[in-house]
């Protein structure tokens, strides 16, 4: 009888090419527009990764500089530096990497980083079981968790984490641990991940709270999750499990807009959030990134929405027509 597969993830890639070390990391990551240039350092890379289909703790190092933009895959991902210096979520909500301390990828929109010079531990989780641990808290059904980045964990929290994925790590690289040992560290590992990071739930109108309204509820988390994605109504009815023509008419009848109407109402804030964020001469960009290929029809439905052209709302500057 063949022996079955081995469930354990074991990756250990490494050595001097640029070119080769883009190909790996964007593949690995989602990624997009990757670029780099050798710095001051000889390069040289490496990226491993050890764990099973729930779970990867993962290193990554690369001697050079390297930019572009990660968009949200099948994990939530968890880094932190441990040599050289980096920028997160450039252009929106920037910030200058600390060594040591714990960062979150965005979990529903894409987001561009600088590195150079970088050695990076991350633990990545399957999104199903991180969302499968949450919904087991919370007493609900798995939903999209939206893990908020801008928030600096709290001290006693990234401590918390530090030693949990200490013990994890020791224990995911014995082979010999069993199956069972390795599903409940990274039960132990995500409920840390948790208390640095809490998820926010979606903002859910409160029309769609009642039980009997749960999968419209979950169309509109779905849509809050995926709005940086080129989504459908048919997708999203897909994802709510009900026909277009429920989904339309329960939109319709609870919150008085079509499916559109409310996904395009999203991509207006997420755009005025980035706005806020962003310079000056961003509009066309950020509306772009939004899902707007008019800027005309994106300026108007923006001042439509917050009394206001796109245009005065860059830089910080939130100002009232």
């Amino acid at each position: 009888m063949p022996s079955a597969p081995d469930p354990r993830v074991h990756i250990d890639a490494q050595g001097g090419d640029l070119e080769q070390a883009i190909d790996l990391f964007q593949d690995g990551y989602n990624g997009n527009t990757f670029a780099a240039e050798r710095s001051e350092k000889p390069f040289f890379y490496r990226h491993t990764a050890i764990g099973d289909a729930a779970m990867t703790l993962r290193t990554t190092r690369f001697d050079g500089h390297v930019t572009g933009e990660i968009a949200p895959g099948d994990d939530y991902v968890i880094s932190w530096l441990t040599e050289g210096r980096g920028h997160f979520d450039v252009g929106r909500h920037d910030a200058q990497l600390d060594l040591g301390q714990p960062m979150v990828f965005t979990t529903d929109r894409p987001f561009a980083f600088d590195f150079t010079d970088v050695k990076q531990s991350l633990v990545h989780f399957n999104r199903a079981t991180l969302e499968g641990i949450v919904a087991e808290h919370r007493g609900t059904a798995p939903e999209a968790l939206h893990l908020d980045h801008t928030v600096a964990p709290s001290e006693a929290s990234v401590r918390s984490w530090r030693n949990t994925i200490a013990l994890v790590s020791q224990t995911v690289r014995d082979e010999s641990s069993s199956p069972i040992l390795q599903a409940e560290l990274t039960r132990l590992a995500a409920i840390a991940l948790l208390g640095m990071f809490p998820p926010a739930r979606a903002a859910v109108p409160a029309a769609l709270q009642s039980a009997r309204n749960a999968h419209l509820r979950t169309a509109v988390e779905y849509i809050h999750a995926n709005a940086h994605l080129p989504i459908t109504t048919t997708s999203v009815a897909a994802a709510a499990g009900i026909s277009l023509r429920a989904l339309q008419e329960g939109f319709v009848r609870h919150l008085e807009m079509t499916p559109n109407a409310f996904l395009r109402g999203v991509r207006l804030d997420r755009a005025r959030d980035d706005l806020a964020a962003a310079g000056p001469g961003q509009v066309a960009v950020i509306a772009h990134r939004w899902g707007f290929g008019n800027l005309g029809r994106f300026s108007h439905a923006y001042s439509q929405r917050f009394g206001a052209l796109p245009s005065t709302q860059s830089g910080g500057a939130i100002s009232q027509a």
